[in-house]
């Protein structure tokens, strides 16, 4: 028995010091939160008024809430930051912003708000846009792309998922019994269990697991995420003029290479951003020119501490 409880306490007290860790980087990341960005020079002519600025992002696009920063931040793409990080390039007032970013997506909401961030800014500001991916552009990240100038990606990048898709309803047929454990939960069923909910209104218990969807609850999603394809379809339509006949039949919801993407005109060229700054100096006949790039200071603090 001592021995069981001395593994115990031990076991405990190695927990704790985890969370306690933990908890300390949060609050660093909160002490931090109004100084987690600057552009640094990268390369050119430090002198230059022709400035390129790269703006690298990276994670799920999600509106994060700024008040409660945790250790996901740096792993999330917020229009809210994007918005922020534009606005602090008044003073450099670059010729082209270059937003390097890999993304599986996020959702609707987000991605929609992303992408009208970048049409507000260059609407109001006389500035060439440019999205480059190294490895992943897809559903709401591309949506949110479709807002730039051009596209570009790095050979091997994948590109596409131009589909929506709702949550999942998983219904427990019959269910017994329930457990939850350290490696999850569990489910048995067959007649054993019944579950009572006091609710107003018709369908208020929605993806209640416990009972089967109805044929009109069904319609009624499948007309939701209906609609938001056939705007996120109507949208890559317009910005990259591709029709939506082939969008929706050629195309569909499928993730491509970079070379496969540029061949659908999913992108305008397979270039790493290293030869994307090139063909943007050459193209507006830069004499000289510097790059500046956005550091993230949570970005990097978080892989000094797991990634060392």
């Amino acid at each position: 028995m001592a021995i069981f409880l001395n593994i115990f306490f031990k076991t405990i007290a190695f927990f704790l010091s985890v969370v306690t860790i933990i908890i300390i980087i949060s609050l660093l990341f909160t002490f931090i939160e109004d100084r987690n960005e600057k552009f640094t020079f990268l390369f050119g002519d430090e002198n230059s008024d022709n400035v390129i600025a790269i703006i690298e992002l990276n994670g799920l696009i999600i509106e994060k809430n700024r008040e409660f920063p945790d250790l996901t931040n740096p792993f999330i793409i917020s229009p809210s930051d994007i918005k922020n990080s534009l606005d602090s390039l008044k003073e450099d007032l670059p010729e082209v912003i270059i937003f390097s970013i890999n993304s599986p997506g996020g959702t609707v909401s987000a991605s929609k708000n992303f992408y009208d961030i970048i049409k507000n800014y260059k609407k109001n500001n006389n500035v060439e846009i440019l999205f480059h991916t190294k490895e992943l552009l897809a559903s709401g990240g591309y949506w949110a792309a479709t807002s730039a100038d051009g596209i570009y990606a790095s050979y091997g990048a994948i590109i596409g998922s131009i589909g929506v898709k709702g949550p999942d309803w998983f219904f427990y047929d019959k269910p017994k019994t329930i457990s939850t454990g350290i490696f999850g939960n569990t489910v048995e069923t067959e007649n054993g269990i019944k579950i009572f909910s006091n609710k107003a209104g018709k369908s208020k218990d929605i993806f209640n697991p416990f009972r089967k969807p109805t044929k009109d609850e069904l319609n009624h999603l499948q007309n939701l995420v209906d609609k938001i394809y056939k705007d996120f379809v109507r949208v890559v339509s317009k910005e990259r003029k591709i029709e939506t006949d082939i969008i929706i039949n050629d195309i569909g919801a499928l993730i491509y290479t970079s070379n496969k993407a540029s061949e659908l005109h999913l992108i305008n060229d397979e270039l790493n951003i290293n030869d994307l700054i090139s063909k943007t100096v050459k193209k507006r006949n830069l004499k000289n020119y510097k790059v500046i790039k956005l550091i993230n200071r949570k970005n990097s603090l978080i892989k000094e501490v797991f990634y060392k």
